[in-house]
């Protein structure tokens, strides 16, 4: 099979959708929300790649090959998510959104369920059936996401994530990949890429030979939404305590600044999290509020004594799947079950939106949040390897 990869065209959004799904069936992930995400970033930021095939992939049912670094995951809840960040930009499929603060804000009360993020896990009972494993519409058989950490505090660091069909492994498509990508890094003035890789006992020897370093685990937890038992609120809220949503955190000034501020220290607190830059509220707000995975109907703010002192973000692909895009609480607040107040909140409103599976990740050293996930009902699904390479 001869492999050619080229840069990634809007018209290529969803077969690069249906190559996710089928090499990582737990993608929470839609072609609109892919569009955003490729249009909201800068070039230099935020590049895509495509693999496609020229004669006959391999067949169903193959060993999958010495693993490719991988789609990103959110590493721990109580921090920001993997090494893409969490940015977007409106398609072509639909008009830009104003860039003014107070008209995002406007967007809080209609977020509806949309298109999620993506998570590098192994089908298991908690994920929906797998996607097509041979080849995607168009012969696209892999695909790559690479571009620089917008908000690290080292200049010069790079991501660079791939997934390949199941069929079309183990023949040089997630090395043309890599390289490629790679190539392109170093053009963006990259100095050294992150990626994850599956902790199979495959994918790690693939970016070791690469010369990635395997840095840090991380989990992937899923349950089953539909069935599982989530626990009710306490009856009343400890004296204080109000549970509510963004939009009522926003209120009519439309300020959601409380939440940032909040967010900016979780982030810092974060296990294994590299150091990372205080994005102004604008690009917080424009990155994280306007993505179309992010589903602000669906998460949860706790307040104590009108501060915000917990939260829960809500990330959906509008049809069944769920992704915690952030769970968090401030320092001054911990201890007290509120992470764990506003997640099942989120989680039980997601549930009765009509989603059935949840899934979520955490840096293995993350112990308060893993326990908090473990007391929801989610067991570990897979595990993943953080990994870097100095270009």
């Amino acid at each position: 099979m001869k492999i050619t990869v080229r840069p990634f065209h809007p018209q290529d959004a969803e077969a690069t959708v249906a190559v996710r799904r089928a090499a990582v069936p737990h993608l929470v992930g839609t072609a609109r929300s892919l569009l955003w995400e490729t249009e909201q970033r800068p070039e230099h930021e935020r590049y895509r790649l495509i693999a496609e095939q020229h004669g006959q992939p391999g067949q169903h049912g193959q060993r999958p090959q010495p693993g490719q670094p991988a789609e990103s995951a959110e590493s721990a809840e109580t921090g920001s998510t993997g090494p893409t960040g969490r940015t977007g930009r409106p398609g072509p499929t639909e008009p830009a959104e104003p860039a003014e603060p107070a008209a995002l804000l406007g967007r809080l009360g209609r977020l509806g369920h949309r298109p999620g993020r993506t998570a590098e896990i192994r089908h298991s009972g908690h994920a929906p059936p797998p996607g097509p494993r041979t080849a995607a519409p168009g012969g696209l058989v892999g695909c790559a996401d690479i571009g620089l950490i917008a908000d690290s505090g080292t200049p010069g660091q790079g991501f660079v994530q791939t997934m390949v069909l199941p069929a079309a492994q183990r023949a040089g498509v997630g090395g043309a990949l890599v390289a490629a990508a790679e190539e392109r890094l170093r053009a963006m003035g990259a100095v050294r890429a992150h990626t994850w890789a599956a902790d199979d006992g495959v994918a790690p020897d693939f970016a070791e030979r690469r010369g990635y370093r395997c840095l840090r685990r991380a989990r992937i937890l899923g349950l089953d939404l539909a069935t599982a038992r989530l626990p009710a609120p306490p009856a009343p809220l400890p004296e204080g305590v109000v549970l509510c949503t963004p939009a009522e955190v926003a209120g009519e000034a439309g300020d959601l600044r409380p939440l940032y501020e909040a967010d900016v220290e979780c982030a810092a607190d974060e296990p294994g999290a590299a150091a990372s830059v205080r994005l102004p509220y604008e690009v917080w707000l424009r990155h994280n509020w306007l993505r179309p995975d992010w589903d602000a109907r669906l998460s949860s703010v706790v307040l104590v004594d009108g501060a915000v002192a917990a939260y829960s973000v809500a990330q959906t692909d509008g049809v069944d799947r769920y992704w915690s895009g952030m769970t968090g609480t401030r320092r001054a607040f911990r201890g007290r079950g509120l992470a764990a107040l506003a997640k099942a909140d989120s989680l039980r409103r997601s549930r009765a939106a009509g989603y059935r599976h949840a899934f979520t990740g955490n840096d293995a050293a993350n112990a308060a949040m893993l326990g908090i996930n473990r007391r929801l009902g989610y067991t570990v699904v897979a595990s993943q390897w953080r990994c870097a390479k100095t270009l």
